[in-house]
């Protein structure tokens, strides 16, 4: 057998390249890692893939994740897919999605204010190969927000626009393939801004001075919008403490629910009360609209002293229109009793388990409708930690078929035939098997030998051949196969190199000899 050795360099000046090395197929990849407190039952949890956009938290708690960016896991902690290099800047808002009848995914690409929580840039989508497809922009000169990116019947997009009038928040509906704005509603021209949590005489920095346009009172603090079937819309207005749903027609608002001055168009049960929420949702209503049920993430808290509950809890709450009551028709307290100051959400599941997102407080949780905790995760950090944060989290079902090839390694020694060879696929969700071959060249004609297979193991599969050490040289290659035996891919073929270990920090300036090839 003929052990090759390569020049290995690592440039001081790339850091996330010298990675942690959990892949050695991928060392270029360093993906936070789930600290499971509680493992996933197959026969429990709903089937999909968990989606999260991963970045460092706050000061002075701030550390990690080393590569910031969307990722897709199984509920296994296992890595399907870093999108570390796809997309650029602070991610958000990272799901799958539909589009004019395609499955895809979309998140949000930009910059974003730790003090403040405004964020600005665009919204991606990408296709099953993982290429963008679509930058979705307004025509209009304004930035939109990351704060929401919900796709309408595939064709069009509800966006946030933050203004400065001297602040506003505006919220459009964008049609997707030209960005022309379909509607458009403005908080100030439709909520008093002196019913906020945080009127002009009750400023503090988490809501802005109002000194600057950068820095404008945030009275309302958009941060998501869903639509019905109606064409009506229901806005969540964090710093207002409440719901609104506006009419599709006229833009006037038709009801309030919540807010901390009295002034809810509702009667609300002291046990669904929230405040500083995220991620309110539309879910469903009777027959004759009496009955409608909505789901949102109850922060309950703004800071780390302004709090209406010890901590988080995902709802679901039930509007009876008739009686002009509100009450919990579900609750879902965080685990450790996690308070998430920012960010969050809450999803209902197609076999009624919710999925919970701690936003801040960097966890998710999936529980059964009845409230029993079947998963929770920490994302790359400990219980409480709030170091890793994820703006929203999402488990959702996903087919990734990756235009780039597989990445294989081959690691041998001079004393023996045994190669270790490691084979990945970045973003591959049907391979089941690995199929492992020798490429030796005669002359003219290569010949391919069969080593060996192995079913996939994660994100990473590692297998051990035996050669022949006839002298020859040869490369190996590995081919991607699903359930049905079908080829996906093949990867390039690489050489055997020799098994050194992955290089420690200490070594990572250092180079190795080249061995002359013969």
């Amino acid at each position: 057998m003929r052990v090759r050795d390569f020049l290995v360099v690592t440039a001081a000046l790339t850091p996330s390249v010298s990675a942690d090395w959990q892949f050695r197929s991928r060392p270029d990849l360093t993906p936070p890692r789930l600290n499971i407190t509680v493992s996933a039952d197959p026969a429990l949890v709903e089937k999909g893939l968990i989606f999260v956009a991963p970045y460092p938290g706050f000061p002075p708690t701030s550390h990690g994740p080393i590569q910031p960016a969307p990722y897709i896991f199984r509920d296994d902690g296992e890595l399907v897919w870093s999108g570390i290099g796809h997309i650029a800047g602070w991610a958000a808002n990272f799901r799958p999605d539909t589009v004019d009848g395609s499955t895809v995914l979309r998140a949000f690409q930009g910059q974003m204010s730790a003090q403040l929580g405004i964020m600005h840039g665009h919204h991606l989508i990408l296709n099953e190969k993982y290429e963008t497809v679509k930058s979705v922009q307004s025509r209009s000169p304004q930035l939109v927000s990351g704060h929401e990116f919900r796709i309408i019947n595939g064709k069009s997009a509800l966006v946030e626009v933050p203004f400065t009038k001297p602040f506003n928040l505006s919220r459009w509906e964008l049609d997707i393939e030209t960005g022309q704005v379909l509607f458009e509603w403005e908080a100030l021209d439709h909520v008093d801004p002196k019913y906020s949590a945080f009127p002009l005489d009750h400023l503090d920095r988490a809501i802005g001075s109002g000194r600057s346009s950068f820095d404008a009172w945030d009275y309302f603090h958009l941060n998501s919008v869903d639509k019905d079937d109606e064409g009506n819309y229901l806005v969540s207005a964090r710093n207002y403490a409440a719901l609104f749903k506006v009419s599709g027609a006229t833009g006037k608002v038709i009801w309030q629910l919540g807010g901390l001055h009295g002034n809810s168009s509702f009667y609300v049960d002291p046990a669904a009360r929230f405040a500083y929420q995220h991620d309110a949702r539309f879910l469903n209503r009777s027959s004759d609209g009496a009955i409608e049920y909505l789901s949102l993430f109850d922060n309950s808290a703004h800071s780390p002293t302004i709090k209406t509950n010890p901590f988080s809890r995902g709802r679901i709450l039930q509007l009876n229109h008739t009686e002009g009551t509100v009450k919990a028709a579900a609750t879902y307290p965080a685990p450790d009793q996690l308070s998430a100051q920012t960010q969050g959400n809450t999803q209902v599941l197609p076999n009624s388990n919710v999925f919970v997102n701690w936003g801040q407080a960097g966890a998710i949780t999936e529980f059964a409708a009845d409230g029993t905790v079947l998963f929770h995760a920490y994302l790359d950090s400990e219980p409480g930690g709030n170091s890793v944060q994820s703006y929203r989290g999402y488990k959702l079902p996903w087919t990734g078929r990756p235009i780039e090839e597989p990445a294989v390694v081959a690691l041998g020694s001079e004393a023996s035939d045994d190669v270790d060879i490691y084979v990945s696929w970045n973003g591959d969700t049907q391979t089941t098997l690995w199929r492992f071959y020798a490429e030796e060249l005669k002359g003219d004609v290569t010949r391919k030998r069969f080593l060996g297979d192995s079913n996939r193991h994660g994100f990473e599969t590692h297998i051990k051949v035996k050669t022949s050490s006839s002298g020859e040289d040869y490369r190996i290659v590995a081919e991607a196969v699903n359930e049905n035996e079908h080829v996906l891919a093949r990867s390039g073929p690489v050489f055997v190199t020799s098994g050194k270990r992955p290089l420690s920090e200490e070594q990572s300036s250092q180079a190795f000899p080249v061995t002359e090839e013969l």
